[in-house]
């Protein structure tokens, strides 16, 4: 999360230092950048109020942030990350007693890339990605990095900025094609109903490690069962609780191939009445037995 008090310090705003490390709330204006700029934010409890007129991308390395934009509350958990249009003006709750830590980063205006500031791409003012994303994985890289080695933010904050850009460009390409798979008339309610089944997957593959009810998913992804099942169906082409035993049975697989664990072992973690269940539920997915699981790609 960005603290820059950009409007309101003595710093130049025409020309802020590619890397900043904020550790106290404030209020401030983010001009746009033609490099784009990183800033770690190590923060505790209290609030800030920015506007950006730059792009940018927020997550959240440990704790919470809470941001109201446009008279919307978005939760913002360890590990997942939210995409704001330039422009945007926000305010940003962290509680104590507790750190937070936050990486913001805010992306160049030199190449001219359709990115999240693009009001013409029109996916909404701020969009959440979720744990499983990509883009998160990059991001949390150079967070834990940056967290443990502030020093080193001058001399990456190019190269995050390159890379978070490109990350982001991936993410809004495919969330527009998963978009498009979902039959809602209004566009409003296409960009909700997906934030949703996102949230949905993401339960998903946090709780791979065992079964779960379309009560759970649905409460989760707060969407009625029938509306998610349809939903989820149309965009990742199966109805949630069969993705999520395939999502399972991918990770047996993935440990079958590399004998960590037996077909027995395998069928009772995931919670199978015998062997032969699973060995059925198995070749039902793969097309082969447990033990062929070492022949698949």
């Amino acid at each position: 999360m960005d603290t820059t008090m950009i409007g309101g310090s003595s710093r130049s705003a025409s020309a802020p230092p590619p890397f900043l490390l904020m550790e106290s709330h404030g209020e401030g204006t983010r001009l746009p950048l033609r490099s784009g700029t990183v800033v770690l934010s190590r923060l505790h409890g209290g609030r800030s109020r920015m506007r950006s007129f730059a792009p940018s991308v927020k997550y959240v390395l440990e704790g919470e942030e809470l941001y109201e934009i446009e008279g919307r509350t978005k939760r913002l958990r360890a590990g997942e990350f939210m995409l704001v249009e330039a422009g945007v003006e926000f305010e940003a709750r962290t509680a104590g007693p507790g750190r937070t830590t936050g990486l913001c980063i805010y992306l160049g205006t030199g190449d001219g890339a359709a990115v999240a500031g693009d009001p013409t791409l029109g996916l909404g003012r701020a969009l959440a990605g979720s744990r499983i994303d990509p883009l998160a994985a990059t991001l949390g890289n150079y967070a834990r990095l940056l967290a443990d080695r502030p020093g080193a933010g001058p001399g990456l904050a190019r190269r995050i900025v390159q890379e978070a850009t490109i990350g982001v460009e991936d993410y809004l390409a495919a969330f527009a094609n998963r978009l498009e798979r979902l039959n809602c008339l209004k566009a409003s309610t296409r960009i909700e109903t997906l934030q949703r089944v996102e949230r949905a997957r993401c339960f998903l593959h946090d709780h791979a490690g065992r079964p779960v009810t379309l009560e759970e998913v649905s409460a989760h992804a707060a969407l009625s069962r029938f509306h998610l099942t349809r939903s989820f169906s149309e965009v990742f082409g199966l109805p949630p609780l069969t993705y999520h035993r395939r999502l399972r049975l991918e990770g047996a697989a993935r440990l079958l191939k590399s004998h960590a664990v037996t077909a027995t072992e395998i069928a009772e973690q995931l919670g199978y009445a015998s062997l032969s269940a699973f060995t059925r539920a198995f070749r039902g997915t793969f097309g082969v037995p447990p033990s062929k699981a070492r022949d698949l790609a």
